[in-house]
């Protein structure tokens, strides 16, 4: 004969062990966006930067363009190292919230 008192027992324990996980895996996934909007400031930051060295070719022409083409082509670098970094994560984070 089925007790219906231990099945109603297991499925809260059960219930109860979903509640975790899922509980567990927003709070995974709040870190993940948060990690990468911070990602993302430091990119609009050298972005900014990025348009003020190119600016600043145009303007001072009197410093070695050779140093500021380097200093700009390592900001180039850095941007496109940091989306794509950014670009994996989101689509981590949707992948897990999917899953």
């Amino acid at each position: 004969m089925v007790d219906t008192k231990e099945i109603k027992e297991s499925l809260q324990r059960e219930v109860e062990a979903l509640t975790k996980a899922r509980d567990e895996l927003k709070l995974q996934l709040a870190l993940a966006k948060s990690e990468a909007k911070d990602e993302w400031t430091r990119l609009e930051t050298s972005f900014e930067r990025l348009q003020g060295e190119i600016k600043r070719i145009g303007i001072d022409a009197r410093e070695p363009l050779k140093d500021i083409g380097v200093a700009v082509q390592k900001l180039v670098d850095e941007l496109k190292k940091g989306v794509s970094r950014v670009k994996t994560e989101v689509k981590a984070d949707i992948k897990d919230a999917t899953d």
